[in-house]
């Protein structure tokens, strides 16, 4: 990757960005019927119950990589990391949309009745100062974890993560010199990991404990170390005998083979799940962005346009969610009704948010963008 090139490109992310957003909402859309009684649903099939996490760590992973990709570019560029630009940057990408979906979520959406969720809605108001302020500072996967169930806020939660991932990970790549980075990565995710395995062991659920209990839990900052590693393998060591057995195609389709099985039989680790398929996402990752010889493409105009709208989809899809299935129970709670309302509107909604609402936002980012993405 040579540090005069004007941009960088990264094929087939967006397509990643699409395929995650897509087994969200078809996770969810199985989760509401449930939750609305329908006996169609197939929410308690592993496939369906792994699916819709795996979709979010795949995400934390797709940032790890993306965000770590462009830092060592900018390091190497200017010799620094202008860290003052890179929050102006994460904040004008995620705040808008993200303080958006809370307005609505809160105070906008409780008052439709056609959206109303039994047995939730009616409980938004219990605690509400103090959703409020935690939904205010950025610490949704905290309501979450305490409060459950939030409806069309829900999924917010893994904004949080990826937010506190950022408070600290720039200052990580800028302080390190890269002989030491890869061991850096290391530690941190070995930290991260035995912090939240020692929480389950033995932190209290019970009292100001759940808190931080529910906190540390939610964290999936491994996921996206994994994926920052991803990237230094990519950046540091492309041409090493090590990244080019990962590029050969004989590894690539083991590990497509791998994920399918696994998914398959719904195979689920306890302890180290997640950071299981964040490695295989990671590895896919890796092939799909710098190996011109990847087995598989998802470069293609539908896949690029969802998957640039993909932020939006991941947090309006609910909304549509609940509207395509309850429409969907005057024609027989019908997939062949659930399925089309839900994905169309999602699309609708995300598409004028996008053109309307985020991209005045974007174009203020661009202005503090010192290395720019072809995929982001």
């Amino acid at each position: 990757m040579s540090s005069k090139e004007t941009s960088l490109f990264f094929p087939n992310l967006n397509g990643v960005r699409f395929i995650a957003a897509f087994w969200v909402i078809v996770h969810h859309i199985e989760q509401f019927k449930e939750k609305f009684g329908y006996d169609n649903q197939l929410f308690y099939t592993r496939f369906i119950r792994l699916i819709g996490p795996l979709s979010v760590f795949l995400f934390f992973v797709l940032s790890g990589f993306l965000i770590t990709s462009l830092l060592l570019v900018e390091k190497e560029r200017t010799n620094t990391i202008n860290i003052k630009s890179f929050y102006m940057r994460r904040v004008l990408r995620i705040w808008p949309l993200y303080y958006l979906t809370v307005f609505l979520g809160l105070i906008i959406l409780p008052q439709i009745p056609y959206l109303s969720i039994a047995g939730e809605t009616e409980i938004i108001k219990v605690n509400f100062t103090e959703k409020l302020i935690l939904y205010l500072l950025i610490l949704p996967n905290i309501v979450t974890g305490v409060f459950k169930h939030i409806p069309y806020l829900s999924q917010n939660w893994s904004i949080g993560v990826e937010e506190q991932f950022y408070y600290f990970w720039p200052w990580v790549i800028r302080q390190t010199k890269a002989t030491k980075l890869l061991t850096a990565m290391l530690i941190f995710f070995a930290l991260f990991y035995l912090t939240r395995s020692l929480t389950v062991i033995y932190m209290s659920e019970t009292g100001w404990w759940k808190y931080l209990n529910e906190f540390i839990k939610s964290l999936r900052i491994t996921c996206m170390i994994l994926g920052a590693i991803g990237a230094y393998f990519t950046y540091f060591k492309l041409n090493s005998k090590f990244v080019q057995f990962i590029f050969h195609g004989g590894f690539q389709i083991f590990i497509y083979l791998t994920l399918i099985l696994m998914l398959y039989f719904g195979i689920y680790l306890s302890g180290i799940n997640q950071e299981i398929y964040a490695l295989i996402f990671t590895l896919i990752l890796m092939n799909l962005a710098k190996n011109p010889a990847s087995v598989l493409s998802l470069e293609n105009p539908v896949f690029n346009y969802l998957g640039k709208i993909s932020y939006g989809m991941y947090m309006y899809h609910t909304i549509a969610v609940v509207i395509g299935v309850k429409i969907s129970h005057s024609y027989g709670n019908s997939n062949f009704v659930s399925y089309p309302i839900s994905f169309v509107l999602t699309i609708f909604i995300s598409a004028l948010s996008y053109e309307y609402f985020e991209k005045p936002f974007l174009r203020i980012k661009d202005k503090f963008t010192t290395v720019k993405s072809g995929s982001k």
